[in-house]
């Protein structure tokens, strides 16, 4: 891997993933077609971003020896952007089957390749413990990530469609709820099966992470999940008001606080490779 930078561009991916996965949880006869290519546009250009971004690193600072699996990776990762792009143009017209099929193609072959790249993290064989837990976990950061930012855009279209039903963005709150709720749940149950039945080199891993990062570990569990974690409360009670506006710039902090969380969570999975 290139250290802190390719770690940091796989945010991208999973902000491009995840929010795919988070525009599925809006109604789409609800919200007018607007919101999703808006939406989806903004996505899009992150994951086209990251991918540059990893094309680089990937295939020219890496040893001669690791290319392959590399390029299998971007592979995945170009063909998630084909399908991606295809959603993305199917939502000026009325083929809803295309639109279905490219869309569930897109997060196909997302979760492939988001799976693939998290192989690259670890040291650790198919059958072992990591291989599961290194995609989940990557994939936990992919739904936060994506459900912050669509509930930051969702927001966004509100102030637009005033008259909108409050129940979409009731939808995307919940669905980024669920996400942190379910990554917070992670943080407390990985790092005691990787240390009880992990790989020796993840358990020292464990041990310098402790030892050597704790302040780093410290700050991104309070930035990006506890202070997240209040401020979706907050979220929650404008809702029931409802008052979108102040909804969305709520919003607005918890998308600055997951992100920040999750860059430091790269920090330490470039120090590390642990996925936390």
């Amino acid at each position: 891997m290139g250290g802190f930078p390719a770690s940091f561009l796989l945010l991208f991916y999973q902000v491009a993933l995840g929010g795919l996965f988070a525009i599925a949880a809006a109604p789409f006869h609800e919200l007018e077609r607007g919101f999703y290519k808006s939406t989806a546009g903004v996505l899009f250009v992150a994951g086209v971003l990251g991918f540059l971004g990893n094309a680089d690193i990937y295939l020219q600072s890496l040893p001669n020896g690791a290319r392959f699996g590399a390029a299998v990776e971007i592979l995945f990762y170009f063909v998630f952007l084909c399908f991606f792009a295809l959603y993305l143009y199917s939502l000026w017209g009325e083929r809803a089957l295309f639109r279905a099929r490219t869309f569930s193609l897109s997060l196909f072959t997302g979760l492939t390749g988001l799976a693939l790249s998290s192989h690259a993290f670890y040291q650790a064989p198919l059958w072992s413990l990591e291989a599961l837990l290194y995609p989940l976990s990557f994939f936990l950061s992919a739904l936060l990530l994506g459900g912050v930012t669509v509930g930051m855009l969702i927001g966004h279209w509100y102030l637009i469609d005033t008259g909108q039903s409050i129940d979409p963005f009731i939808r995307i709150y919940r669905f980024f709820l669920l996400s942190l709720l379910m990554q917070i749940l992670s943080f407390l149950i990985f790092p005691l099966l990787l240390y009880v039945l992990g790989n020796p080199k993840t358990i020292l891993r464990l041990q310098q992470l402790w030892e050597e990062h704790h302040v780093l570990l410290w700050a991104r569990l309070l930035i990006g999940q506890i202070a997240p974690l209040i401020i979706s409360a907050m979220i929650w009670r404008t809702l029931k008001i409802p008052h979108t506006m102040a909804a969305t710039g709520l919003f607005y902090i918890a998308l600055l606080g997951v992100f920040v969380g999750e860059i430091l969570g790269r920090q330490i999975l470039a120090l590390t490779s642990l996925p936390f």
